[in-house]
């Protein structure tokens, strides 16, 4: 199915939908991919750390015999020791360390899911923010077509000394000003489809543009609006929350484990000896101490205490940053919702109807110059903040749809 999406978009301009860069996401997305790597080394890290300790085996064999004066005398008079150690660990000092490893490993997991989804985040809002700039570059396009057109009858009756050179110098900088604006205004687009191609591996150097339906997605907002007003934020169930739970509970068995390391070490030992002083092939069991005497291990428990504390504010920090997310984005889209009254639905096309009577009264010399000029910036003022507010609102419910999944 990825195969059916992405070769159409890589052979073809790249026309992207939220669905078709979430498809490419998940295939190309190099962030992805190390991410899932991370996972795999912290789930053989804990795979490791489940491992005990191998035991110590050690040899010694005679080079001469002092008695008979044998050399690598193997015989029964011949001298052999084997030893063997065994650590063993107590008070938690393995299973402590296990522990430790789950949560990482956990930690790792969400991770992964947060990445996926600040990805598809990053993805989203570059998205409507490349749709609006085109939407606001053909904003210019229309007025520079009208501007052009203008331009072109007055510098014909400037020629023939009808009309007044200064006006017509006057509406060349006027679209000089456009063309430098929507020039602005491209470079920046060619940033985002720069951005997209890095984030959705695409290669070349094609045009990528925005495929969204404006007017479902307004719908969509709306919607989504009324259902988070009264709903009870699960905080807790974010990845992002998930990933510094994990680590905090990580950190406490980290302290558990450093505490572990104050408590003796211990390792069982084994002998045997073919001819020791004692007598004829000698076995003995032991055990081995090493007695915490002068090291308490207190600097790294205080230090994995500090962890814990630094931890807990992360998590805090982090839960009280995302409400207040939540609520400016709720305030985002509830605000341009009251703004799109019905009186306001067909503003877009009034304003078009304007601009076309504008124009048409300034080539019949109704209006002066500077009324001209006003209408023109009060079409695009216009029009800009239109469409800057609709991508601030369709950014914050995207935002909320992802983050939220509602």
């Amino acid at each position: 199915m990825l195969s059916a999406v992405i070769q159409p978009i890589a052979a073809a301009a790249q026309k992207l939908s939220f669905r078709q860069a979430d498809s490419l996401l998940v295939a190309r997305n190099h962030d992805l991919k190390a991410a899932r790597w991370d996972v795999e080394a912290a789930e053989g890290q804990l795979a490791q750390s489940r491992r005990y300790d191998n035991p110590t085996v050690s040899m010694m064999y005679n080079v001469r015999n002092p008695n008979n004066r044998r050399w690598l005398d193997g015989g029964h008079d011949g001298e052999a020791d084997v030893q063997l150690s065994q650590p063993f660990a107590i008070g938690g000092q393995h299973a402590e360390q296990v522990r430790q490893n789950e949560a990482l490993t956990q930690a790792s997991r969400s991770q992964l899911r947060l990445t996926a989804r600040d990805l598809r985040v990053q993805t989203h809002m570059a998205l409507i923010d490349l749709y609006f700039q085109q939407r606001q570059a053909a904003v210019y396009d229309l007025e520079i077509a009208s501007v052009e057109k203008i331009l072109a009858a007055y510098s014909e009756q400037s020629a023939k000394g009808n009309i007044a050179e200064m006006e017509t110098q006057r509406i060349a900088t006027m679209l000089y000003q456009l063309n430098k604006s929507r020039t602005d205004l491209l470079v920046a687009a060619n940033d985002l489809q720069s951005q997209l191609r890095l984030i959705l591996g695409l290669s070349g150097n094609g045009p990528v543009t925005a495929d969204i339906d404006e007017a479902e997605a307004l719908a969509r907002a709306s919607r989504l609006c009324l259902s988070l007003q009264g709903d009870a934020a699960a905080v807790d169930s974010l990845p992002e929350l998930r990933v510094l739970a994990s680590q905090a509970d990580a950190a406490r068995h980290a302290l558990k484990w450093q505490r572990s390391q104050a408590l003796p070490q211990l390792a069982v030992q084994g002998e045997y000896d073919k001819n020791g002083s004692i007598g004829h092939n000698f076995f003995a069991v032991g055990l081995s101490v090493a007695i915490p005497l002068w090291n308490h291990n207190r600097g790294n428990i205080r230090s994995a205490q500090a962890a814990v504390e630094q931890a807990t504010l992360a998590t805090n920090r982090q839960r009280l940053a995302i409400e207040q997310q939540r609520s400016h984005d709720l305030a985002i889209v509830g605000q341009y919702l009251r703004q799109s009254s019905p009186t306001l639905s067909t503003l877009d096309d009034d304003l078009g109807k304007m601009l076309h009577a504008a124009e048409q009264q300034f080539l019949s010399r109704h209006i002066s110059l500077v009324e001209f000029v006003d209408l023109y910036s009060n079409y695009r003022d216009t029009m800009l903040a239109r469409l800057d507010a609709k991508n601030q609102a369709l950014q914050a419910a995207e935002r909320l749809q992802l983050v939220w999944g509602k």
